[in-house]
């Protein structure tokens, strides 16, 4: 077949001219609307933004093909330059002379701000205040061990700086979250700081050391723990039996040690007893403390009216 002749030649020369093809509509100026996000708000020293400006302005950039294809220069965002403001509340009308590409890669230029074409700058003296960390962990030990309640943060206060005006609204700052579990021996991370949302904070520095001490569980013994029922009948005296049991609790040391036996509580649901009169003991104890074992399981209720009681 005479279309399959030269077959290489041919398609060289069709791979070439697409190439050539290419060259010439990507080298050629193109008008391109597109939203970009507002990434800095230039001020004057020691100025910040109460309120955070627009997320996004769309505009419209001149470019050649190639450099509108590029990626990078569209993530940087846009500049708008506010350092002629002192302190105080305005309207800012946005052009091309305000509002500017950052660091944009090729020739490319931005010609005009579609919409919004004014913002509202509230722009405040920047203030320091020095607030206390807070960790945001969830820390679980693994069997046979315990989180101490020793949990160190390095340095315990830090630097939250921002607008003068909003700086009074926070009371600490939080780590990153973090969850660990199964930890079976002492732990120190370094966590990262979260800046509070909103335009212009910072907090220094931005990351804090963490240490949680994990120790061994001991375990102490509760003997006659009044056993309580809940939802029981009206005029009626409910009793079980056994009316006190032993329970063998777990946790941290120095903490078990002080625990008194009245924060536990050991009760049954009245409303939840079985045909047979028995109702399944359920045990409350503080968060860092683990039920190991307890003498029984489950109660029997024992139901009496007043009148059998003599009243």
């Amino acid at each position: 077949m005479k279309l399959l002749d030269n077959f290489w030649l041919k398609a060289i020369a069709l791979i070439m001219g697409f190439l050539v093809w290419f060259h010439v509509i990507t080298e050629k100026t193109y008008n391109y609307e597109l939203n970009m996000p507002v990434t800095e708000i230039a001020l004057k020293d020691s100025l910040t933004l109460a309120k955070p400006p627009p997320d996004s302005l769309l505009v419209t950039v001149s470019a050649n093909g190639k450099d509108l294809m590029r990626k990078k220069w569209r993530h940087r965002g846009l500049r708008i330059n506010a350092t002629q403001y002192p302190a105080g509340r305005y309207s800012m009308n946005l052009n091309a002379t305000n509002t500017s590409l950052i660091n944009p890669s090729g020739k490319i230029s931005l010609d005009e701000v579609v919409l919004p074409t004014q913002v509202v700058l509230n722009i405040d003296p920047e203030a320091v205040v020095t607030l206390p960390v807070t960790s945001d962990i969830d820390a679980v030990a693994d069997e046979g061990f315990a989180v101490s309640r020793e949990i160190t943060v390095l340095p315990a206060e830090v630097e939250l700086v921002g607008p003068r005006s909003a700086l009074s609204g926070y009371t600490t700052i939080f780590t990153e979250k973090k969850e660990l579990i199964s930890l079976r021996n002492s732990i120190t991370l370094t966590l990262q700081l979260v800046t509070p949302s909103g335009y212009g904070y910072r907090v220094r520095p931005d990351s804090v050391t963490v240490s949680i001490e994990v120790v061994p569980v001991k375990t102490r013994v509760y003997n006659d723990l009044t056993v309580v029922v809940f939802n029981s009948p009206p005029n009626q005296v409910v009793t079980t039996e056994p009316s006190t049991v032993r329970v063998e609790l777990t946790g941290p040391p120095q903490d078990i040690d002080l625990l008194n036996r009245n924060a536990l509580t050991v009760s049954v649901d009245y409303r939840q007893v079985s045909p047979d009169g028995l109702a399944a003991l359920k045990i409350d104890c503080p968060l860092d403390f683990k039920v190991k074992r307890s003498s029984v399981d489950s109660v029997l209720i024992i139901v009496r009216h007043d009148a059998d009681s003599g009243n």
